[in-house]
């Protein structure tokens, strides 16, 4: 099929400006992720050199005390008899590592989530149309790491992912240059700005102190019509970083075009907070290849809002 350029969005009169509404069909599910196909995956396999798997998962409670005031991760084993045991975990899907769904986040002005569906069918109809239920077996495709901390270190640019530094669309596409990659349709792009690696390295005190939603400061990529323009006409299917909110933060979400509302409600694009991105970023700078396979299966829950990622890039 024909994908409209963003310019050419929306595809009827009555449809919000900007948004992707019904490219997909009117009652799509799946947004960005339709640009992942089966002819990408076998794709995707090809990049496959070296065997290398690298999880970007954070482990479940790493955050102490969790971000954002969201509630800890609780786990307990459960004798199940002598000498056998189970166990119960509960977790806030978005307490670590998370892709967000798109029954996440509406558009506060037009009041919608993506496709058009309400707040009631999120809330009280048990979140159907846009549940990660319908990503159980569609996240799977080539990845893309952009390494936009390393950039800036090897060209001597001071960064400081712990405050409110913005990776330009101008930047991004530096570092692509740099690193001599492409970004293809179809791609899931990872982008590293320092911040999770940066947040591991503070003390107790240090960590406790910027975990409340007023007192965060995090790097992030830059909330602007045309970089969500070059992240639909680039065929982007996710974007997953390793900063808390993918935009730079703070962010006033009283402003509508704020990333959130741009990619998750407009566009049905999948955003991705604190992945672990350091150590595939170090192999990928050893071997000058920043192309890979991820792998992702979410949460196969009904209705689900988000979702750890659960996810390997393999190499």
């Amino acid at each position: 099929m024909k994908i409209p350029s963003f310019d050419e969005l929306p595809i009827r009169k009555d449809l919000p400006p900007e948004c992707s509404w019904g490219v997909f069909g009117d009652n799509d599910p799946l947004g960005c992720l339709n640009f992942l196909t089966p002819e990408g995956v076998v794709e995707a396999a090809r990049t496959v050199q070296s065997g290398k798997v690298f999880r970007l998962d954070a482990s479940m409670g790493f955050a102490k005390p969790p971000l954002f005031g969201r509630a800890p991760a609780e786990h307990r084993v459960a004798p199940l008899a002598p000498m056998a045991n189970d166990d119960f975990v509960h977790f806030n899907t978005q307490e670590g590592s998370q892709w967000d769904g798109l029954g996440h986040v509406g558009h506060i002005r037009h009041e919608r989530f993506y496709g058009g569906v309400p707040l009631s069918e999120v809330r009280e109809g048990g979140n159907e149309k846009l549940g990660i239920h319908h990503w159980k077996d569609k996240f799977v495709g080539r990845g893309l790491l952009l390494d936009a901390f390393g950039y800036r270190k090897a060209k001597g640019i001071p960064v400081n992912p712990l405050e409110r530094e913005v990776y330009t669309l101008a930047e991004l596409k530096a570092v692509l240059e740099h690193q001599k990659s492409e970004l293809k349709p179809g791609t899931i792009l990872l982008l590293r700005t320092g911040w999770m690696e940066s947040y591991e390295k503070l003390t107790a005190e240090g960590k406790g102190a910027i975990a409340p939603m007023e007192n965060m400061r995090s790097a992030g990529i830059e909330a602007s019509r045309e970089m969500v323009a070059w992240l639909w006409n680039n065929h982007v299917a996710a974007i997953g970083t390793d900063c808390p909110s993918v935009e730079a933060f703070p962010a006033d979400f009283s402003d509508e075009g704020v990333l959130h509302y741009r990619a998750l409600p407009l566009l049905g694009l999948p955003l991705g907070e604190l992945f672990i991105l350091a150590p595939l970023a170090e192999d990928c700078a050893r071997d000058g290849r920043y192309e890979f396979m991820v792998v992702s299966a979410p949460l196969h829950v009904k209705g689900g809002i988000a979702s750890p990622p659960n996810a390997v890039a393999i190499k």
